[in-house]
């Protein structure tokens, strides 16, 4: 069974955290629950940057997460959640404007998958489209 967990950007230091999402606390605040803290403490985070981790890691064992940069060989994408499962939207002319197959399917293809960022923090990596440019 595959853990539940997610991750957003805390709007007191923008530092990503990763948790339970609290989601709406009825103030307009998103909170995660910190299971890095060692507490459980709550943080708020900034609702636009909160995403869902697949459960399935990247080449080096680094946790994929909805919003990451991925890059294989030469080609970028980024992971979204769309018809029930978790996809690569891959930056190429082939690719745009369509899901790919789920990410499970693509990394058992495609071991060599690798995170390299992630939409909010390195939007630049996605300009150009391959991994040249």
């Amino acid at each position: 069974m595959r853990e539940i967990l997610f991750r957003g950007k805390r709007t007191d230091n923008g530092e990503w955290v990763e948790g339970f999402y609290v989601g709406d606390t009825g103030d307009g605040c998103h909170e995660i629950c910190d299971i890095n803290s060692g507490t459980g403490h709550r943080v708020e985070v900034d609702p636009d940057t909160v995403g869902e981790c697949s459960g399935v890691p990247d080449k080096n064992g680094k946790r994929i997460f909805e919003g990451d940069i991925l890059l294989l060989d030469d080609l970028k994408g980024f992971v979204n959640y769309g018809t029930g499962c978790f996809c690569v939207r891959m930056q190429h002319p082939d690719y745009l404007c369509r899901n790919n197959p789920a990410i499970d399917i693509v990394l058992n293809e495609y071991p060599g998958l690798e995170v390299i960022g992630n939409i909010h923090d390195n939007p630049e990596l996605l300009k150009g489209g391959t991994g040249n440019g």
